[in-house]
């Protein structure tokens, strides 16, 4: 059974606190910096299958950060309770999320934290409004995973608009027909980007690039600038300088080609792709690189079923992994990815960077860009 080193009154450096055998193997734990007087400490939680740069995280914390790196081989966060979590990040000033769940029961059981930095873009794992009660901020990175999601999302886009799936089966199965091979250009085209953050505004210029029509559908971006205090970069001279022609939601469904969705998963979202929408895209393309929620994959299903979409690519589902019998994983006109549009080398690495950046910003006093609850900020007057 392996260990973690927790600190106590008495003893800040060591004490061992038990990890349950029961947790997966495969899952790693990662504390960085164990807290020692006057100096400040971060925990971050990885697996193998989510793997962070904890080597990057260490040379760029500051000096007065004291920084060891313990592995321990029967540890799991990723489907940790809350008390092992908790046990985890007590006595740390922060924690670096990858891999995991951070409930109200988490931030009730480790009063020292007080920074929380999610390890790319996805904050949907996080109590919000419990890290506000308890003077947690809570930010993200959308900059980190945004090069590789982008490039997934543009040869994704490419690979249903050529049919390479259908090509590919027809050729091993031993034909050699180009007649049946007819494909789409993406530069003649409309696509429509849902969520225009960081992520879906640079898919919106490289779309632009190739020659596509750019719809963009986004409620927060209303004025000079964005309303949204999640994603302050971007307001509508900048999207409209992406070559986005801002319209309404059923306005991007009824005219666009391709669907690409880059939206967070919050309550408004959850489920936006539904039966209804799914009808207004008949005979178009489908993408959804950002969470699985967002789309009511049973009316998805039924879509596909009764082949009224062009294509579907998922490198999300709401359920992960899926279920053997997930009738998405056995259509030919749905390619699944398991979640790997933005694990890139480049990826690991700029999410250690920004990490790094925005905790130490908000252990200094600061607030970093890119906040996700921004009313802590109003509680801590």
């Amino acid at each position: 059974m392996g260990c973690v080193h927790v600190p106590t009154d008495k003893n800040p450096r060591a004490a061992p606190v038990s990890v349950p055998e029961r947790l997966p193997l495969l899952q790693t734990f990662i504390p960085v910096a164990d807290r020692v007087a006057g100096m400040r400490s971060v925990v971050i939680t990885t697996s193998r299958s989510r793997p962070v740069r904890a080597d990057v995280l260490e040379s760029e914390l500051a000096d007065d950060w004291r920084v060891e790196t313990h592995e321990v081989d029967a540890a799991g966060l990723e489907n940790a309770s809350p008390a092992e979590l908790a046990a985890a990040v007590d006595g740390h000033d922060a924690l670096v999320l990858r891999p995991g769940t951070v409930t109200r029961d988490v931030f009730e059981r480790a009063p020292s934290l007080r920074a929380l930095a999610v390890y790319g873009s996805g904050y949907d794992r996080v109590d919000l409004a419990a890290a506000t009660d308890h003077d947690v901020v809570v930010t993200h990175s959308p900059g980190a995973p945004g090069p590789a999601v982008v490039e997934y999302t543009l040869a994704a886009m490419t690979a249903l608009l050529r049919d390479f799936l259908g090509i590919h089966e027809r050729t091993t199965g031993g034909e050699w027909q180009a007649a049946k091979s007819m494909g789409r250009e993406l530069g003649r085209t409309t696509v429509g980007v849902v969520g225009l953050g960081t992520i879906g505004l640079d898919v919106a210029r490289k779309v632009d690039a190739f020659g596509a029509d750019v719809l963009g559908y986004d409620p927060y971006v209303t004025g000079d600038r964005s309303d949204s205090a999640i994603y302050p970069r971007t307001d509508r001279a900048t999207v409209e300088a992406a070559g986005v022609d801002l319209v309404e939601f059923d306005a991007l469904l009824e005219r666009a080609d391709v669907v690409s969705l880059h939206a967070p998963l919050t309550d408004v979202t959850r489920g936006m792709i539904g039966a209804d929408e799914l009808a207004a895209l008949s005979g178009d393309y489908l993408l959804n690189v950002a969470r699985g929620g967002i789309v009511d994959e049973d009316a998805l299903a039924d879509a596909v079923a009764e082949d009224r979409l062009g294509g579907v690519v998922l490198d999300v589902l709401e359920a992960e992994p899926p279920t053997a019998d997930d009738p998405l994983l056995t259509s030919p006109e749905v390619l699944v990815t398991p979640h790997v549009a933005g694990v890139t080398d480049g990826y690991l690495e700029r999410g250690a960077r920004l990490a790094a950046e925005k905790i130490e910003t908000i252990l200094d006093g600061g607030r970093p860009d890119t906040v996700v609850n921004p009313a802590v900020f109003d509680e801590q007057v």
